[in-house]
């Protein structure tokens, strides 16, 4: 799907940003960082899991320059691209996603932040959204007293490790952390017995939470099976298994 979206901006500009940005932001770490946040603002509703309709990515004024007359493309093309990454994962736009480009003099070149919110909703589905908000906080609470194992108070940087050598940080900031095959993942791990988007971390009142996402083959903290609707709690040194792919927890 993501390498969807990069053939789609490229037939759009006939490859100029590629030749104008190559080693600048690049539209695909847009598109992650879109739908990053997309997963972090995820609510339960009555409808089931509901996604936010207004996306701001932030990004430095040398890269908002660079971007210059593209900028109206890639956010037409950054909004199909979230509309499939929500089917794809099951997840309900209460609206049309529409994606805004700002530049912002904190974001360090070559960098994005991504907010998504909830915004212009009529009254009766505005209430709805108030609702499942609440709803979803205290659904996490209680994911969190009742996940497998003892929480674990993080104080320093943790990072997921690999035998093949890939380190991905595990950053409070970024409150979810997507782990699978496919591109669009945090960890891509490319393994055929690991499910495109076989699971998440999530980060709930200062403790990181192990969702499986309905893999095929399942996922593993030391030998426990974690099951989707029964997250399980990690801390330094929790040796993970998706599929038959081992990852350790590790600071710096």
């Amino acid at each position: 799907m993501l390498a969807r979206f990069e053939r789609l901006v490229e037939q759009a500009v006939e490859g100029s940003l590629r030749r104008v940005l190559p080693t600048h932001l690049q539209p695909v770490q847009l598109a992650k960082a879109a739908a990053r946040a997309m997963e972090e603002a995820q609510i339960i509703g009555v409808r089931g899991a509901e996604v936010p309709n207004s996306y701001e990515l932030r990004v430095a004024p040398a890269d908002m320059e660079r971007f210059g007359d593209y900028t109206s493309t890639l956010s037409h093309e950054l909004s199909r691209y979230l509309v499939d990454y929500a089917r794809e994962r099951g997840l309900r736009l209460v609206a049309e996603p529409r994606i805004e480009l700002l530049e912002d003099e904190a974001v360090r070149p070559g960098s994005v932040r991504a907010q998504a919110r909830f915004v212009d909703l009529a009254p009766a589905v505005r209430n709805e959204v108030d609702a499942a908000l609440e709803g979803t906080r205290r659904l996490r609470l209680a994911d969190l007293a009742g996940a497998h194992a003892a929480p674990h108070a993080v104080d320093d940087r943790l990072w997921l490790v690999d035998s093949l050598g890939q380190r991905v940080p595990l950053e409070p900031a970024a409150g979810i952390v997507r782990l699978g095959r496919a591109a669009d993942n945090d960890a891509i791990i490319a393994n055929q017995r690991v499910s495109r988007y076989h699971a998440q971390l999530r980060w709930v009142e200062s403790t990181w939470l192990l969702y499986d996402l309905d893999s095929t083959n399942g996922t593993w903290v030391d030998e426990q099976r974690v099951f989707p609707s029964q997250p399980h709690a990690l801390g330094l040194g929790a040796v993970l298994r998706l599929g038959d792919h081992e990852l350790r927890v590790r600071s710096e």
